[in-house]
């Protein structure tokens, strides 16, 4: 608790130079918030790109809308935002490129993203049908069609893979270690040379971190449940991707400031940058918060601006931030973002 006061009163709007360099920095975007919304996918990803100017944009490849029936693959709707971005680049001097995000497991609620004919929502099922021809179409469709593209800059497989995430809508839907495995390397087989991310969250801090590293039964004996799979998910692909939220819900120790929260998650990112670079790999900061998460939320365009210091200071080889839904309907967090883009990139 003295600590945490002590913290507390530490903050300040000025932080030291930053150390490394610049990560690439951008947003994650999807379409269903827009068509949520009854707005435009395509409008909406040219206002966010020509607002913020990104290097980078992360865009899914719905399981559940490319492959609406087990005989058909329709990438239209992948097509039309690729080509947004092309049409933003023949304008800019700063090139923006993509991360795809491919597998059953894609972000944004609810996480499954699984068609309808592929129904029940939960495993053992889940991976039977992730085992099928129908399925592994999809995989291998998505890659072969992207794969030469000058957009494409990397590749996310599945979203939170090995993290059970509750919503009323499926089941236990975490993906086995065997088929994560088969669909990375299907990107290194069918893309040679292009990053691989998975992802995770990462719910506490540094400490919980390295005791479910390194001692797993001293975590079980003080009875705190698990902070992700942040070490499972680094040795499964290229890049760990850390999905950090400083003031959700389901966050730990709410009764501390969110500034606090980031600077403890800014210490899980320094050892998490510690043990990808022991491995040969990249870390990015995959979600950064940029967005209340709810009406009433303590989240401020202030708590972003910290975050991004906090972060800056880490190796991040990409950050990308969430929330660009919000953006969207208030200029206030449109302008914070665009400030919180611009100090990690500083």
């Amino acid at each position: 608790m003295c600590l945490a006061a002590l913290a507390l009163l530490l903050g300040s709007e000025t932080w030291p130079p930053a150390k490394t360099a610049a990560p690439l920095v951008g947003f994650s975007y999807s379409p269903t918030e827009s068509l949520g919304a009854n707005r435009v996918p395509t409008e909406d990803l040219a206002i966010l790109l020509d607002a913020t100017d990104p290097d980078l944009v992360r865009l899914p490849i719905y399981w559940e809308s490319v492959e609406p029936t087990p005989n058909s693959l329709d990438f239209s709707s992948v097509d039309e935002l690729l080509a947004v971005v092309e049409e933003h680049d023949q304008v800019t001097s700063r090139q923006t490129r993509v991360v795809l995000t491919i597998g059953a497991r894609n972000f944004l609620y609810p996480e499954l993203h699984e068609p309808a004919w592929a129904a029940p929502r939960e495993q053992p099922h889940l991976n039977d049908v992730q085992s099928g021809a129908a399925y592994r179409a999809y995989i291998d469709a998505s890659l072969l069609r992207y794969r030469s593209s000058p957009l494409v800059y990397a590749w996310q497989v599945e979203n939170e893979p090995f993290d059970y995430v509750v919503n009323a809508s499926t089941g236990a839907d975490q993906i086995t270690v065997e088929q994560l495995a088969w669909e990375i390397s299907e990107v290194h087989q069918l893309d040679p040379g292009k990053t691989v991310l998975t992802t995770t969250f990462d719910g506490w801090n540094s400490t919980i971190d390295m005791l479910q590293l390194y001692a797993p039964p001293v975590l079980a004996a003080l009875g705190a449940y698990p902070s992700g799979h942040p070490g499972e998910t680094l040795a499964a692909g290229d890049a760990l991707g850390l999905d950090l939220y400083i003031d959700a819900p389901s966050t730990p120790l709410r009764f501390t400031s969110p500034d606090l929260r980031s600077v403890w998650k800014q210490e899980a990112l320094d050892f998490w940058a510690g043990q990808a670079k022991a491995q040969g790999k990249q870390l990015w900061l995959a979600e950064m918060q940029a967005q209340p998460w709810t009406a009433g939320s303590a989240f401020t365009p202030a708590n972003l601006y910290a975050s991004a210091a906090d972060y800056r200071q880490e190796p991040l080889s990409v950050v990308l931030l969430w929330g660009v839904a919000t953006w969207l309907r208030d200029p206030a967090w449109m302008a914070a973002g665009q400030h919180a883009m611009a100090i990690l990139r500083s």
